[in-house]
């Protein structure tokens, strides 16, 4: 089973507000120093501040400020690395006005966006189109989940400078998780799985917070998965899913450490609405469980518009 696929087809519409709520976050300005999304700009707001960035920005003080460049955010012989898919991409949002859509300027789409991004993270195996958009979805939660937990670290302890500086130190295990550069051997191919197993599952669960999911909604969900060309095994995986009794906990105790609870919240955040008390509830819930601080927590709803 190849939990990527699933991730891809669950974002490209399937389920809830995931595909509108990435092509918000994905066009979003503020992101970074204190005075962008943390230091007192308006939330949410598409202008962002003086001290923010787009997420083409974001990724690139993240892959930048690796300790040593990690393999896979530097050019090798595969012919490409993230920050070279960044500056192609940046490049091609030069006239965009909304950063997220195509325009005849030359800009991007969310898709193209997280495509690229998935074919560096995921290398010659690179699989299908929504594998490659799964890889690409697990970056951007896992950046947008690194920059919380650097930024409100660094903010904490009074390190103003590191916290506005051009780049933020991510060390090589965490490069792994987040997505930000190709695993380099099996057991980090395992992981990288691994999590995706486990942010499908996050989602699934917040889903299951207002009790909407019934029948029909597992139904058309697994038909678009089915037209997307998701295999049979990850059909029945996701029926077996939907059916299960909501396990907040279960999620919980599968988290190995801060960086994939954050990663998981963001995957959460995608998956609903937020616009009922049970949903609010539920998050409250969950963020409680994985031990994420308000500071954290007010980083990442502001990066997918939910400030």
């Amino acid at each position: 089973m190849n939990a990527l696929d699933i991730l891809g087809s669950l974002l490209k519409g399937g389920m809830g507000p995931s595909a509108g709520r990435l092509d918000r976050t994905v066009g979003n300005k503020g992101f970074g120093a204190p005075g962008g999304m943390y230091g007192g700009g308006s939330a949410g707001t598409q202008g962002g501040s003086p001290g923010g960035g787009s997420i083409i920005d974001m990724l690139g003080k993240l892959a930048g400020g690796m300790q040593g460049g990690a393999p896979g955010t530097r050019p090798n012989n595969g012919g490409g690395s993230i920050i070279d898919v960044l500056g192609k991409l940046a490049g091609g949002t030069q006239g965009s006005t909304a950063g997220t859509r195509g325009s005849s300027s030359g800009g991007f789409s969310t898709g193209d966006l997280l495509g690229s991004l998935g074919k560096v993270v995921l290398g010659g195996s690179g699989g299908t189109g929504n594998s490659s958009m799964g890889a690409g979805a697990n970056t951007i939660f896992g950046a947008l989940a690194a920059q919380a937990i650097a930024l409100a670290n660094n903010m904490m302890s009074g390190d103003k400078a590191t916290a506005e500086s051009s780049s933020l130190d991510v060390d090589d295990a965490t490069a792994v998780i987040a997505g930000l550069r190709k695993p380099a051997n099996e057991r980090e191919e395992q992981q990288v799985r691994d999590i995706a197993t486990l942010t499908v599952q996050a989602m699934i669960n917040a889903a299951k917070a207002d009790g909407r999911i019934d029948a029909t909604e597992t139904e058309r969900l697994v038909g678009k998965m089915r037209e997307d060309g998701v295999t049979d095994e990850e059909q029945r995986f996701v029926m077996e899913e939907m059916r299960k009794p909501m396990d907040t906990d279960a999620i919980v105790r599968a988290v190995p450490n801060q960086q994939v609870a954050a990663q998981i919240y963001t995957a959460s955040l995608m998956a609903i609405e937020v616009d009922t008390d049970a949903e609010k509830r539920y998050l409250q819930e969950l963020a409680s469980k994985l031990g994420l601080n308000q500071q954290v927590l007010a980083y990442l709803h502001q990066a997918v518009g939910l400030a």
